[in-house]
């Protein structure tokens, strides 16, 4: 179970990666990602990572870290369809005028989410 939540840190830091060099991507894909269609795919996205992350918890080296990061995930999930696409849309809009240089910069926080699940997950000290 903590390979799931390892491959999921290489998917996060992936993504603030991508993030850091091309933020014309992920404006890109905020635009497709908030559709009616794939809100429930992102809900139950997020909620099967929770579950992962609250099951292997204990298996960690930061066990209430993930636990907690999991919960939040799906509490994420199951309120994303009732938040509405036009709110979602709404929020997404006001990323989407953020500056390339704040994108940037929180593109580091995702990148760091990474890799602490990552090291949480693998011990890359051991």
């Amino acid at each position: 179970m903590t390979l799931l939540v390892a491959v999921a840190g290489v998917l996060i830091l992936g993504i603030g990666l991508t993030i850091l060099f091309s933020p014309a991507r992920m404006r890109w894909g905020l635009k497709n990602m908030i559709t009616r269609r794939m809100v429930p795919v992102l809900s139950i996205l997020r909620i099967g990572f929770g579950i992962v992350f609250v099951l292997a918890a204990p298996s960690t080296r930061l066990p209430m870290v993930v636990w907690v990061f999991g919960l939040f995930m799906i509490l994420a999930g199951v309120s994303l369809p009732f938040l509405g696409i036009e709110r979602l849309q709404k929020r997404s809009a006001e990323w989407l005028k953020r500056s390339d240089g704040v994108i940037r910069g929180w593109s580091l926080v995702v990148i760091l989410l990474g890799v602490l699940l990552i090291w949480a997950a693998l011990g890359l000290d051991s």
